[in-house]
């Protein structure tokens, strides 16, 4: 009962500190933002992990900040969709 025991606090121990954000999903990254008045939105897709995703909202935002719209004008939102990775392009 005791060797029980054990093993049972083990694979909880394990299930603990493993990592859900290292699992790859196709995410799509929409982009809406202002220049000259008129509103533009953009949508990529992009298969990476949770962890990543801030990282690819950083990059679109600082490529529309190049177009020159002010970083007040631009929101940047992520959404997990159901595709493959062949499909997530």
């Amino acid at each position: 009962m005791k060797k029980l025991f054990v093993a049972c606090a083990i694979v909880l121990s394990a299930g603990l500190f493993s990592s859900c954000g290292d699992t790859q999903y196709c995410y799509e990254i929409t982009t809406t933002y202002t220049i000259l008045g008129q509103q533009l939105s953009n949508t990529t897709r992009a298969w990476c992990t949770k962890n990543e995703i801030k990282s690819y909202e950083a990059s679109a935002k600082e490529a529309v900040v190049k177009l020159g719209a002010s970083e007040d004008a631009i929101k940047v939102s992520s959404k997990l969709t159901g595709l493959s990775q062949n499909e997530c392009k």
